[in-house]
């Protein structure tokens, strides 16, 4: 399906891939259709891991601190869970992400 969408001539100008093997499909995808990372579409992944660095292009990825996510998670899981008039709806953390800008995205 994404060797499809590439070949469209009304193609993404960007994709964002929701983990870097997804991300490495697109390279293959673009590859195959002749298309330039960043030249002619621009890509993002998540995670960060050390394959985002040796893609070529490197690849620009959106760091999600996974550790800090959870232990938000469950800390308002257990305050939920002793007591009852807590409500998960009316508690919003938010944890930064940051933004690891490589060659993927020009």
């Amino acid at each position: 399906m994404l060797k499809k969408i590439m070949g469209r001539k009304d193609r993404p100008d960007g994709i964002i891939a929701s983990v870097e093997k997804l991300a490495v499909q697109v390279y293959q995808a673009c590859r195959d259709q002749g298309l330039n990372i960043p030249g002619d579409i621009k890509v993002v992944g998540f995670s960060n891991l050390v394959t985002a660095s040796f893609l070529n292009p490197s690849l620009t990825t959106v760091t999600q601190p996974a550790f800090e996510m959870g232990r938000a998670a469950a800390t308002l899981l257990f305050k939920a869970l002793g007591n009852k008039s807590f409500s998960l709806s009316q508690n919003v953390q938010v944890i930064p992400s940051e933004l690891q800008v490589r060659d993927s995205t020009g």
